[in-house]
């Protein structure tokens, strides 16, 4: 399964690329039905290569793509979300013998490494906002993690091989999120404007940071799904930011799940899909709302961003950790960056909807970075509301 298997899915995809004019019309759907398949098998390195076979062939051919195509595109992709929402994760409790030398989730090596750590001894780096740590990109062909973490494959109990399963379907949700954000942004498009909204955050506001524009938003596949492809692929973001949420805040079944046996210094998560999804639908929506062939949906789009911001920032002040809250700094500084950019009569709707919020947010000790974009936040509201003369 890791050797012929998956280098003839990739052969095939490469196949079908060069001669896609001719095989999309025979061959198309059985192509998004075997990746489908690949991704629910119990094998974690089949499950990777069949999203990033996935992703190879989008971007190779998302500008052949038909509507229809493009329909059917993102159908599968909505499948594979609601396939692998590791549902059980909220539910599981331990049935037999709950001695930790005994419980399968003590010979899961590769649960820890999945899940980040929440320990307050970890560096800003681990902390801050990253896309999935795959090797699997556009031009890549083995994950380097899945050749480190291998997962047992023998004298596996019922309910090993249950969190097995569980196991990958976490790995694809995290490889899916960063897919759509490959697909609609292009590859490392998302990464490096994270990296100079930090960068810029850092340098003080008597030396403003020049940002590199040369990068175009429109190098993905963005300009040719409809709006309604991506509000799809937005809804399907939210339902995995708002599972892997659900998760980080049930510390009960956290802890349940700790004490049967899952090594590591803290409870497990799943920050990475908490916050990489809600990033990736705050730039689907925020690219969208900025559109001006996308005009006919602003107000649709302004309801649903309002909408969506209010609720995570509700979120994050209810946050207890200061650990967890570190890990949405990056988060805060993509949406805080993207209210700035804003004209003075989208940022008064703005401003006003989220004002409480920020307000809150001042009774956080922040790391300088998100202090000074905060303090750019509110001195923009002196004169976009006629507090202060501009």
């Amino acid at each position: 399964m890791t050797t012929t298997c998956n280098h003839a899915l990739y052969a095939i995809v490469d196949v079908f690329t060069q001669y896609y004019s001719v095989l999309h019309t025979v061959l198309l759907d059985e192509l998004y039905n075997q990746l489908h398949w690949c991704v629910k098998q119990d094998n974690e390195q089949l499950a990777r290569s069949g999203i990033n076979c996935l992703e190879n062939l989008v971007i190779s051919n998302g500008t052949k793509f038909s509507p229809d195509v493009w329909h059917k595109t993102c159908v599968i992709m909505l499948d594979i979300f609601k396939d692998t929402i590791p549902t059980s994760l909220l539910t599981w409790c331990p049935e037999h013998d709950n001695s930790p030398e005994n419980h399968p989730f003590n010979k899961m090596e590769s649960m820890e490494e999945l899940n980040d750590s929440l320990s307050p001894d970890h560096t800003h780096e681990n902390r801050s906002l990253k896309r999935a740590d795959s090797n699997h990109s556009v031009y890549s062909t083995v994950s380097q993690e899945s050749r480190e973490h291998k997962i047992p494959r023998s004298k596996v109990s019922p309910d090993q091989k249950l969190f097995q399963g569980l196991l990958i379907k976490c790995v694809v949700q995290l490889e899916l999120i960063q897919t759509i954000d490959d697909i609609v942004f292009f590859p490392t498009t998302s990464k490096k404007e994270d990296a100079e909204y930090l960068a810029a955050a850092q340098h003080s506001l008597d030396a403003p940071y020049e940002m590199d524009t040369s990068q175009q938003e429109d190098q993905g596949m963005y300009q040719f799904l409809s709006s309604q492809q991506l509000l799809m692929l937005a809804d399907c973001l939210l339902e995995s930011h708002k599972f892997a949420k659900d998760f980080n805040s049930n510390h009960e079944q956290r802890n349940v799940l700790w004490k049967a046996g899952f090594r590591g210094k803290a409870k497990p998560n799943l920050l990475k899909q908490e916050t990489q999804s809600l990033a990736c639908v705050f730039r689907i929506l925020f690219r969208m709302y900025n559109d001006d062939a996308r005009r006919g949906e602003w107000s649709q789009i302004e309801n649903k961003i309002i909408s969506v911001c209010k609720e995570s920032l509700e979120y994050f002040l209810s946050l207890e950790s200061d650990s967890h809250r570190d890990a949405w700094n990056s988060l805060l500084l993509l949406l805080l960056n993207r209210l700035l950019k804003m004209s003075d009569d989208r940022f008064r709707i703005h401003g006003s909807a989220y004002f409480p919020f920020m307000c809150e947010t001042l009774m956080f000790d922040f790391k300088l970075e998100m202090k000074t974009t905060l303090k750019k936040f509110f001195l923009r509201y002196g004169p976009t509301f006629s507090i202060v003369s501009s």
